[in-house]
C-alpha cells in the first residue's frame, strides 16, 4: 500500500514538471513496488531493462530514489541494487 505522502510527492513532482514522462513512469512503478531492482522494474513496466537503468540513474541525480539495500537476483546470481523512493 502507497502511503498518502508518497502520492502527495508524487503529483507535486509531475505538476513541477520536475521529471519526465518516461521519469514517471520509473518513479511510479518504484513507489508502486515498494523496494525493488530494474529487473523488477522493467518487468512491472514490460521494459526492456535498458530502458529502466537509465531513467533510475537520472532519478538518483534528481534525489528522489536512493538506494535501498542489496538483493541477491536468484535469475542472474549476482548481487545488485534495490531501489526506494525518498
Amino acid at each position: 500500500m502507497i502511503n498518502d505522502k508518497s502520492v502527495d510527492s508524487y503529483h507535486k513532482l509531475l505538476e513541477s514538471g520536475v521529471l519526465s514522462k518516461r521519469q514517471a513512469q520509473v518513479y511510479h512503478a518504484i513507489m508502486t513496488l515498494g523496494q525493488c531492482t530494474n529487473r523488477h522494474i522493467a518487468r512491472a513496466l514490460s521494459w526492456d531493462i535498458n530502458r529502466v537503468t537509465g531513467r533510475v540513474t537520472e532519478l538518483r541525480n534528481k534525489n528522489v530514489v536512493e538506494y535501498a539495500g542489496d538483493y541477491k537476483d536468484p535469475e542472474t546470481d549476482r548481487t545488485v541494487n534495490l531501489w526506494k523512493v525518498k
